[in-house]
């Protein structure tokens, strides 16, 4: 009999979380090796895939403090049904590589959809792009104005990184798309057996090479934390810029995503980006327990990287997605002020790194003359408190530089600093254009490849899942 803590604690709280978020994983990988024994030739393992394609169909026990786990659960609910079938079921299977197995399932099927929500959220970002190609506005860097760019250069900078996360969501894929099973404790088993075809069965793409490795390593694990991490700081860096954005009234979320204030019924809190900065931290935290639980432990079976990991994942995960998806509805259809942005960007200096180059232009001195003089032009402006747009080419003229009112005019105008802009990955709307639709192209290939992954998946559940099923042949 367990000791009331270790049931409290541990087994207890482990049984829970199998049930609510492991048990379709549990029963693929066992008839997976069911249908592999029975193709191997072992007696009544084919009666044991039945079954098992039988019971997944019933409400699965709850607790039994008498029974250690659920597989013990469903490994004595299998023997009263068909004893043989059952002991057939334990041919050339430890809990270790069914563990590990399930683990990865699980950890595809989280990675699958947290992939479908960034490619939805690099849609979002793609659509508001479209719509904001000629929006002028100021960047920033180092906290100061900065030079005129559009809205469309930051949001499709931002799809950038989430390529390049989805990238790594598809790298990490194949990293955790390998099958354990057959592994057994550790050192494989003695009894004929085809891991390539179970890892077939499960939509692997092929078994982990070797079987100490199999149940030991954790590393797949912590990439996939790593990579949560990675997109989750990316994201939390955007939710900043814009709930700056917000408090200074240059964008505003539609009313389903603001609350009001109890006392002062002007405000319009943009708490949906609040709530996603908060997940996205939440998912750094969920993923830095499990880069913790994985540390300075032996590389073997043991459970810091195996049971106990499966929550934090779950947390992250969760955090993940839902500050995913709170930040896509936020950029679905914002309000943009793009008057209010156009007069900041022509009220400040932001463009007198045109100026200069029109005066560099104009008469064939080096950049850094007329930086030198537009340095002096400022100065000048300043001590008399004007500014920059009032200047006119007569001031130039007072200090030597030379520029007529036209072309003046055109080098302090923000949209025209912008379209000349015009270099590979500038924010020129002549080349945001086609930058964007290449990345709606891409974008495209991505969804593709996600839905050629899934389909394959489902197609395993279907088949492991469904009654009368065949089995395929090694």
């Amino acid at each position: 009999m367990w000791h009331d803590t270790y049931l409290r604690t541990v087994l207890r709280p482990d049984y829970d979380y199998a049930s609510e978020h492991l048990l379709p994983h549990l029963f693929d990988s066992l008839t997976a090796h069911a249908e592999m024994l029975a193709a191997m030739g072992v007696a009544h393992a084919d009666e044991a895939a039945r079954h098992l394609r039988e019971l997944r169909a019933d409400p699965f026990p709850p607790y039994d403090p008498l029974i250690e786990d659920v597989f013990f659960t469903l490994d004595r609910r299998l023997a009263a049904l068909a004893p043989e079938a059952a002991g057939a079921l334990r041919t050339a299977l430890s809990r270790n590589d069914l563990d590990m197995t399930i683990y990865r399932l699980s950890a595809r099927q989280r990675l699958m959809r947290a992939m479908w929500r960034v490619l939805n959220l690099r849609r979002a970002v793609l659509d508001l792009a479209s719509r904001e190609v000629d929006t002028v506005m100021v960047a920033y860097t180092h906290h100061q104005p900065a030079q005129p760019t559009t809205l469309a250069h930051y949001l499709t900078a931002v799809e950038n990184v989430l390529a390049r996360d989805t990238a790594r969501m598809f790298g990490a894929l194949a990293r955790v798309n390998l099958c354990p099973m057959g592994a057994v404790a550790l050192g494989g088993t003695s009894f004929p057996i085809d891991r390539d075809l179970t890892a077939r069965l499960l939509a692997f793409d092929r078994p982990v090479e070797n079987t100490y490795d199999a149940v030991s390593a954790s590393d797949w694990q912590v990439e996939l934390a790593g990579m949560i991490t990675t997109a989750s700081t990316t994201l939390s860096r955007v939710v900043h810029d814009l709930l700056l954005w917000a408090s200074r009234g240059l964008i505003g979320l539609e009313d389903g995503l603001v609350q009001g204030s109890s006392v002062m019924p002007q405000k319009r809190n943009p708490v949906a980006l609040e709530h996603a900065r908060t997940k996205f931290s939440k998912a750094i935290g969920g993923a830095q327990s499990v880069i913790l639980s994985c540390h300075n432990v032996p590389f073997g079976d043991i459970n810091d990287p195996g049971p106990d990991m499966q929550p934090p994942l779950n947390g992250m995960w969760q955090d993940f997605r839902e500050g995913v998806e709170l930040l896509t509805v936020s950029l679905n259809n914002p309000r943009v002020d793009r008057e209010a942005w156009l007069r900041e960007a022509q009220s400040g200096e932001s463009v007198v790194t045109e100026l200069a180059d029109a005066l560099a232009r104009q008469d064939g001195r080096g950049f850094r003359e007329a930086h030198a003089g537009v340095k002096i032009v400022l100065d000048h402006l300043h001590a008399q408190g004007r500014p920059l747009a009032s200047l006119k080419a007569e001031d130039l003229e007072a200090l030597n530089l030379d520029l007529s009112e036209t072309e003046l005019r055109a080098a302090l105008d923000p949209a025209a600093f912008v379209a000349r802009r015009t270099t590979y990955g500038g924010p020129a709307p002549a080349v945001m254009r086609p930058a964007l639709d290449l990345a709606r192209t891409r974008l495209d290939t991505d969804l593709q490849q996600h839905s050629d992954q899934t389909t394959r998946f489902v197609g395993s559940r279907t088949s492991l899942e469904s009654v009368g099923a065949g089995i395929i042949k090694s």
